[in-house]
């Protein structure tokens, strides 16, 4: 769709928002080594020990209920939206957490079924577990597995969290097991002192549970640090074909290996038969709105407020891409301005867009193209026809030595637009 958005299109993902997150402060207790605000990584606003004003997440809550909220109480259908505490490190300001979930619940949201997420370090696990359990807060933990894994997650005095971090988990699966089990899951980052074999089996052995690998964001790498990032990063797929068991650790992945999420997107935009709900499955496909690039429409998925009050649509683009501002007055986002501001980047790349052969599948999100604002940008996942279709032959050459992966696709996995 070469028109772009519109205002209107980010009114109703502002109605149905998903997720709303705040940065419940910028101080943190580690100093881990890639961090985005560590130093590798360019754009992000000053790290200043900054807590979130109360008073100002109360403005914006005030606002979403008071401008798209509101009007939709009456109806019978209720959709679930996530209040996420980000960080930092967001146990180092628990008043806020606290604040802000009795505010809401005070709100009585009829439309809306509300649940809590936070990621954390698990370095204050000890002292918060009982507030958390008792909440039901979906706990992200950030452990990189074992002692030697965790080697670049260090304290102010540069020493291993390893240790307390994992004193600190334990306790939290023996004093709330259930909860635990339910609601606790856990985020590794991949780089060159782990490896995907490694975090698996760590996280496997010692608490049953499959863990999420993240590699190192690429983009946004500043000059002089680029050296030191390549030391750090390790590629993901690479990791996962030097394991031992490769093939059993795949399965045992599942959509958490990456050719399998590849072959979900592929099975996602060209099968023909994927619909968002009952509405969607009476639309013809081919009739339906498709968007450049894989950037996501404002607040699609959720609206993300850093501590100095910008407004994005997410926290893992540049902080120079902000939509809007909590201020001490009030709630400052035009919804036509951010229209036109999203329009103005991803048109950007229109006649990339037009020659690409993955046009209707690209998962490219313009955000993380390092040179956007030069004049002649181009798009790093631009992909010629002839490597589509190559594309297309090994995902079906894929599928058919594999039918028991498209049955488990199939049936197990639920796939959100």
């Amino acid at each position: 769709m070469e028109g772009g958005i519109n205002a209107r299109q980010i009114e109703l993902n502002l109605v149905h928002l998903p997720q709303l997150v705040f940065e419940v402060t910028d101080a943190c207790n580690l100093r881990c080594k890639y961090c985005a605000y560590a130093g590798l990584y360019a754009g992000y606003d000053k790290r200043e020990d900054l807590n979130f004003p109360i008073h100002r997440a109360k403005l914006l809550i005030d606002y979403l209920y008071d401008t798209y909220w509101k009007n939709n109480e009456e109806d019978e259908f209720v959709e679930p939206i996530s209040i996420g505490f980000y960080g930092g490190e967001p146990l180092l300001n628990v008043p806020f957490i606290q604040a802000i979930m009795e505010y809401i619940e005070r709100l009585h949201l009829k439309s809306k079924m509300i649940f809590y997420a936070m990621t954390t370090n698990a370095m204050l696990l000890d002292k918060y577990m009982d507030f958390l359990a008792e909440k039901e807060v979906r706990l992200l933990i950030s452990l990189d597995g074992d002692r030697e894994g965790q080697g670049y997650r260090v304290d102010a005095a540069g020493q291993n969290s390893f240790d307390r971090v994992f004193k600190n988990i334990n306790l939290l699966r023996d004093k709330h097991p259930r909860y635990f089990d339910k609601f606790v899951q856990f985020n590794a980052v991949l780089h060159s002192k782990n490896s995907v074999e490694r975090i698996f089996t760590f996280f496997q052995d010692i608490f049953n549970k499959d863990p999420y690998i993240s590699p190192l964001n690429r983009s946004g790498i500043r000059s002089d640090k680029i050296e030191e990032f390549n030391r750090t990063y390790q590629n993901y797929t690479e990791s996962l074909s030097q394991a031992n068991n490769c093939e059993t650790l795949k399965e045992e992945l599942f959509i958490k290996n990456p050719d399998t999420s590849l072959l979900m997107d592929y099975l996602y935009y060209y099968s023909g038969n994927v619909f968002f709900n009952y509405n969607h499955l009476f639309v013809m496909n081919d009739k339906t709105p498709h968007f450049q690039t894989g950037t996501c429409i404002p607040f699609s998925k959720k609206m993300f407020v850093t501590v100095k009050g910008r407004i994005l649509q997410c926290e893992r683009i540049n902080h120079e891409f902000a939509l809007g501002q909590v201020t001490d007055n009030g709630v400052e986002l035009d919804l036509e301005q951010a229209a036109r501001q999203y329009n103005g980047y991803v048109q950007k790349y229109t006649r990339q867009c037009r020659h690409c052969g993955n046009r209707r599948a690209c998962m490219q999100c313009v955000y993380q193209i390092d040179d956007i604002h030069e004049a002649g940008t181009t798009c790093r996942s631009f992909c010629t026809d002839a490597q589509r279709k190559e594309y297309n032959r090994q995902s079906l050459e894929y599928l058919s030595r594999h039918p028991e992966l498209y049955k488990r696709l199939l049936n197990d996995v639920t796939i959100r637009g």
